[in-house]
């Protein structure tokens, strides 16, 4: 099983700390970043993969540091920034082939790469369309195409799900899922939908520091017990700043019956994310 590894990573802009010392380790399988806009999701991944230069600490794949490794590391990784820049002349087939070129891949295999990855996005029926004229949807099924590519060894997707509809995203969890086995990927959000159902490790982030990091198994045993479900005769009597809400529950995070009416849940990875950012002491 490979690993990448992050070792008190801080990143400063000027006098402003983004990331306060971040250590976690992501390994094959799916990893996920969730936490609140400004958390330093973006910074982590862009630390990672050299898009930015950080400003202490160590990232190492299998123990080497990866950014003596150069090349070699650059090969093993793919990165679907958040705004995905295109070429709007180009027709998706011109498109993908410029990318496998650039990520070495033999001219011989290009066309079959261009093909599966297509197949994967739905987009193989507009492979021959110029990306002008493709909606924000597409775009972004574009993105996961030009990042899978290749099958590379370290996957990093950040905010993946922008713009696509219901379908759309649980059509990317099925492709992450397909390529779990093979590949270290790390995807971030705050959109706990995307991951919940196919996160191997989570990590929590708030303000540049994480919160939580672990399984989402073990993560939610630390919370059973607290969630409770508010029902409707109950919620116009309570605190509404400590209620959230999921689907169709009002719920709320106490050690102790909190209502008349209330009743136990389920910790939820939802119910994560909203301890994490407002009881982060409970992952302590």
């Amino acid at each position: 099983m490979d690993r990448l590894s992050i070792e008190e990573l801080y990143k400063n802009y000027g006098k402003k700390q983004v990331l306060s010392g971040i250590t976690c380790e992501f390994s094959t399988g799916i990893n996920a970043l969730l936490g609140p806009n400004g958390a330093g999701k973006t910074t982590i991944m862009n630390c990672i993969s050299g898009a930015v230069p950080k400003s202490g600490g160590d990232v190492k794949y299998n123990g080497e540091d990866v950014f003596k490794m150069g090349e070699d590391y650059r090969a093993i990784l793919s990165y679907q920034f958040q705004y995905q820049p295109f070429y709007p002349s180009y027709t998706t087939n011109e498109f993908l082939g410029f990318i496998c070129l650039l990520k070495g891949i033999e001219k011989e295999k290009i066309s079959e790469e261009i093909s599966n990855a297509l197949g994967l996005v739905n987009l193989s029926d507009r492979a021959n369309d110029k990306i002008r004229s493709f909606s924000g949807g597409m775009k972004q099924r574009l993105a996961i195409a030009q990042t899978i590519i290749g099958s590379p060894k370290i996957l990093i997707f950040d905010e993946p799900s922008a713009g696509l509809d219901p379908f759309e995203r649980e059509q990317f969890k099925r492709i992450m899922v397909k390529l779990k086995e093979k590949s270290i990927i790390i995807i971030s959000t705050h959109i706990v939908s995307d991951i919940d159902t196919i996160c191997d490790r989570l990590v929590i982030l708030n303000k540049g520091s994480v919160i939580a990091n672990d399984t989402p198994e073990e993560l939610c045993k630390k919370i059973d017990g607290m969630i409770w479900e508010i029902p409707k005769e109950d919620v116009k009597n309570f605190d509404y700043d400590r209620i959230y809400f999921e689907d169709t529950k009002s719920k709320t995070v106490s050690v102790s019956k909190p209502t008349e009416h209330a009743a136990l849940s389920s910790p939820t990875l939802n119910d994560l994310y909203f301890c994490g950012q407002q009881f982060s002491e409970i992952f302590r």
